[in-house]
């Protein structure tokens, strides 16, 4: 009975935490856009999210309502309480597309998504040491303009995670410091690698937006060692 109290709990706190109104409630020159499109080599999925807030990135959570609506190479996006946003999945890997978005006002903004390169783990990355920096090269390409590589490693267990980022152009490699890796727990960890290329939309409001690709290589399970 806890457990379910709980977790009841947290579902009432999730859906408190994506209180959202009406896109046609709202000025709709101050409505910013953010599109992803994000694939995830371990699954083989693309997921599709088209988010829209008021006033700016952080304004209130906004659902497309009336004759407003947001498409995806023709599909049309439904709002999804988990996204905060407007979702579709898809099997395997969507390199090019385009997004749609129209208003109440019959104002229609076209952004297609940039290009974004895979990546991976080195074959002989294995292990952490808790002890001393770790310098994390992938196998691909160098960073180009607007793009990241962010990795996160961790067990699953609250607390025991490290997290780092580039975004330095022409780099190939990340460093994972030891103040970082302090609070990593010894034994197996998860390591995920996503790279993204994040532009300005070329067609928006007077708030403007981004839109980005990403990509996720495959996770590398790696020993945390002293």
């Amino acid at each position: 009975m806890k457990k379910l109290g709980l977790l009841s709990l947290l579902v009432i706190s999730i859906l408190t935490s994506c209180a959202k109104e009406n896109a046609s409630d709202v000025n709709q020159d101050k409505i910013y856009t953010d599109y992803e499109v994000f694939y995830n080599q371990n699954t083989d999925k693309t997921w599709v999210i088209a988010k829209f807030r008021f006033g700016g990135p952080t304004g209130t959570i906004l659902e497309l309502d009336s004759t407003s609506y947001v498409t995806f190479n023709g599909d049309t996006l439904a709002y999804n309480i988990f996204y905060t946003g407007h979702f579709k999945e898809y099997a395997g890997r969507i390199t090019t597309g385009t997004f749609k978005y129209e208003n109440i006002a019959g104002q229609m903004f076209v952004n297609s998504i940039p290009n974004v390169d895979v990546l991976a783990f080195a074959s002989d990355f294995d292990s952490l040491k808790k002890s001393q920096a770790q310098t994390i090269t992938w196998v691909g390409s160098a960073l180009a303009a607007n793009e990241s590589v962010g990795i996160f490693v961790g067990n699953g267990a609250w607390g025991q995670a490290a997290l780092t980022w580039q975004d330095q152009d022409g780099a190939s490699n990340i460093v994972l410091g030891i103040t970082q890796m302090a609070s990593l727990g010894l034994g197996n960890s998860t390591a995920f690698m996503d790279r993204q290329n994040e532009i300005d939309v070329t067609q928006g409001t007077s708030k403007g937006g981004k839109i980005r690709a990403k990509y996720r290589a495959l996770n590398r399970v790696v020993q945390v060692v002293n």
